[in-house]
């Protein structure tokens, strides 16, 4: 079995790899979604992922994880 530390610590280490607030609403922009189509598909509302992109908020570790899936997705498609 792990250790939940480890699995924290884990967590956290991949969550500093999001990218910056301006090449998350670049790598949006660049596929033409909206943020409503992004909040739609990490749960939150539009306005939460206008914080995202702007660095006003950091999304919480749970939504971070989907975040970083969802950008990660969309950069290897550039």
């Amino acid at each position: 079995m792990d250790d939940p530390l480890d699995a924290i610590l884990a967590r956290q280490a991949r969550l500093r790899e999001l990218p910056a607030p301006p090449i998350r609403r670049a790598l949006r922009e660049h596929h033409r979604l909206s943020q409503g189509d992004i909040a739609d598909l990490l749960g939150v509302d539009r306005a939460s992922v206008s914080r995202y992109e702007s660095g006003e908020r950091s999304p919480r570790p749970r939504v971070a994880e989907r975040y970083l899936e969802v950008l990660d997705r969309l950069a290897s498609r550039r």
